[in-house]
């Protein structure tokens, strides 16, 4: 499969949608020089009005053919992978994926449910000196990945916070997750009210445990593994 060659291909689906949504009246919108034309009030429209193409300077195949690209890609794709490809600035590939990835996500979306492992993970960088762990100048990101029985992984949601407090953390799970839900994490304190919230929490002292971190707690260890990629 290929992206469009030409402006007309790419720009084809686009007017096509607009022409069936049809004008004020039920009347199809009109194509005329690159611009949507209403038959009744004769008010101009751009093709990409409305779209995440709007007011872009990018030639509507450069767009076409990043969206092949972010789409088909196994691994993920990175703004600078991206720049590389298309033969354009990074600044530019950085933009088009930022928007391709908001258009991605449903704002409806479902919160997460069954048996959901939470953890934070340090995102930064190596760090010589000063503080580790949870208390790290390093960004925090927590992590909340649902878990699939006999094996395997579900739905993701990660978030940024200012630290991993209770105060931080708790808002997190009740906004990414059902309540009732099944949460599993390690014996930090900032998770101690989540009985409170309606939530059963399995908790896991990995200092005594018998089995490492990614072993006990597999799900949020391989997200967190692909965001540091």
């Amino acid at each position: 499969m290929r992206a469009p060659p030409t402006w007309s291909g790419c720009a084809g689906p686009v007017v096509s949608s607009a022409r069936r949504a049809g004008g004020g009246a039920g009347a199809p919108w009109r194509h005329t020089r690159g611009r949507l034309v209403c038959p009744a009030c004769r008010h101009h429209a751009s093709v990409t009005a409305g779209t995440i193409l709007d007011k872009t300077r990018t030639p509507l195949t450069t767009w076409f053919e990043a969206a092949w690209h972010v789409t088909t890609a196994k691994n993920g794709l990175s703004a600078k992978t991206l720049e590389r490809t298309l033969g354009t600035r990074y600044r530019v590939a950085w933009a088009m994926l930022q928007r391709f990835r908001v258009a991605m996500v449903r704002a409806e979306r479902d919160r997460l449910s069954g048996d959901v492992e939470v953890d934070e993970t340090l995102v930064g960088g190596v760090q010589h000196g000063g503080k580790r762990g949870r208390g790290t100048a390093k960004s925090i990101v927590v992590i909340a990945v649902e878990v699939r029985q006999p094996k395997g992984f579900g739905r993701a949601r990660m978030r940024h916070v200012p630290d991993a407090s209770g105060a931080n953390l708790l808002p997190f799970v009740c906004d990414v997750v059902a309540s009732g839900t099944a949460v599993r994490t390690d014996g930090w304190d900032g998770y101690n009210d989540l009985p409170k919230h309606g939530y059963t929490r399995q908790r896991t002292v990995l200092s005594s445990s018998d089995d490492p971190a990614h072993i006990s707690m597999p799900g949020v260890h391989r997200v967190a593994s692909l965001l540091k990629r």
